[in-house]
């Protein structure tokens, strides 16, 4: 199993109007650290999608999140993201091998 973690912090640029006086992180920034943070535990490949997502929990800017990635196959990744005790977020990431 690998492990990872992110904060999105206050002064993030996508947070400003998404949700104004109450900002919730967009999805799409917490999809990029899944990505981001995988890529950097496995060299050599890229992301070639997300066949699974599931927003369970929104997330707020300052909380730390724990990220855990399981093999299902070579290429295929489930991953789950938990804060303050809860799953926010949960899905499957499927890698592509970079040919040199």
């Amino acid at each position: 199993m690998l492990k990872a973690s992110f904060i999105i912090p206050h002064a993030h640029p996508a947070l400003p109007g998404h949700f104004p006086d109450h900002p919730i992180t967009p999805g799409v920034v917490s999809l990029d650290h899944v990505a981001q943070n995988l890529l950097s535990l496995i060299p050599d490949s890229s992301i070639d999608g997300f066949p699974q997502v599931k927003f369970l929990q929104p997330l707020l800017p300052g909380i730390e999140v724990f990220i855990s990635y399981q093999a299902k196959t070579e290429s295929l990744y489930q991953f789950s993201c938990e804060s303050n005790g809860k799953i926010i977020l949960s899905g499957q990431i499927r890698l592509a091998t970079k040919e040199t």
